[in-house]
Order: C-alpha cells, then sequence, then structure tokens
C-alpha cells in the first residue's frame, strides 16, 4: 500500500510539474508579469513580440482564422482581460466546431488533482508513523492547489476565449 501511494504521488507530482513546465519558461513568465501590470504603450518591442509570438502560437494550434486571431490580438490594449492561461498552456483545450472545451490535457490535470486529495490523508497518517515519508504529503498538497489554481485559471480563460473568437458566450 505504501509503495502504491508513493507510486501514485509521484505520477501526480510529474503530470502536475509538465503542466506546468510553460508557466517556468522566461516568455511563460514574461507574458504573466505583462499581463498583470503592463500595458502596450509601455511595453517594449521585445515583450510584444513575445505576446504576439504566444497568440500565434495558440492561433497555429487550433486553426484560428485570420478573423478569430485578429480579436484576440486586440485584448492586447487591455492586457489584464488577455486570456493568458490559454496562451501558455494551448493544449488544454480543444475546439469542437466554433466553441472551445476541456481537451484531454485538462481533464488529466483534473484527475490528478483529484487522485492528490484522495491519497493525501492516508499518506499523513503514515508520514506521522514513520518521519521518513513526511515530504509526501507536502508535495500532494502542492500538487492539490496548484492543480486547483490552474484548473481555475483554465476555466475562467475558456468563457474569455469563447466569447473573443466566437463573438458569443456559450
Amino acid at each position: 500500500m505504501t509503495l502504491l501511494l508513493i507510486a501514485a504521488t509521484v505520477a501526480v507530482s510529474l503530470l502536475m510539474l509538465m503542466a506546468w513546465l510553460p508557466e517556468f519558461r522566461a516568455e511563460g513568465a514574461l507574458l504573466r508579469r505583462w499581463s498583470k501590470g503592463g500595458g502596450e504603450p509601455r511595453c517594449s518591442e521585445t515583450v510584444q513580440s513575445v505576446v504576439e509570438a504566444f497568440i500565434q502560437d495558440f492561433s497555429g494550434t487550433h486553426n484560428l482564422t485570420d478573423g478569430e486571431t485578429a480579436r484576440i490580438r486586440e485584448m492586447k490594449i487591455r492586457p489584464g482581460m488577455m486570456p493568458v492561461t490559454l496562451l501558455l498552456h494551448p493544449q488544454l483545450v480543444r475546439r469542437e466546431k466554433r466553441h472551445f472545451v476541456r481537451g484531454r490535457n485538462l481533464t488529466a490535470v483534473f484527475v490528478a488533482t483529484g487522485v492528490s486529495a484522495l491519497i493525501m490523508p492516508p499518506l499523513a497518517g503514515m508520514a506521522m508513523h514513520n518521519m521518513s515519508l513526511w515530504l509526501l504529503p507536502f508535495l500532494n498538497t502542492a500538487v492539490f492547489f496548484t492543480g486547483l489554481q490552474l484548473l481555475r485559471y483554465t476555466y475562467s480563460d475558456l468563457g474569455l476565449i469563447n466569447v473573443l473568437v466566437t463573438g458569443k458566450p456559450d
């Protein structure tokens, strides 16, 4: 039982690390920072080129038309409203007809978050009796909260991108 819980913890931790990898890259951090406080007049050419590259990547991944891509580009004047999470993680959603819906990778993040919540109590109990396992509950807690944050940001951006691309809410 202990080995199964350890293996599950390592598996969901690695999955969550892979899901968050775009956030750790320099360009991802720059895009996130730009959306929190930057604007078009104050941004350098480098920042604008990074934002444009992410928009092009999202557009290419989902085969958006030029008009749909232009609607996303127009959001550069309002960086706080830009769907940054989906630009960083375009593989989390897929396009079905004209709308974006949850993709397989987002389902995997959802499952990993649920698994980490399920195995957290037994691991905490095991760690109380075996001090060599003390890191596992902390790792599960980190996976759980990072998964929740990614899910929250993605679903928020999913509604926004559907309004931007289709011009109307779901």
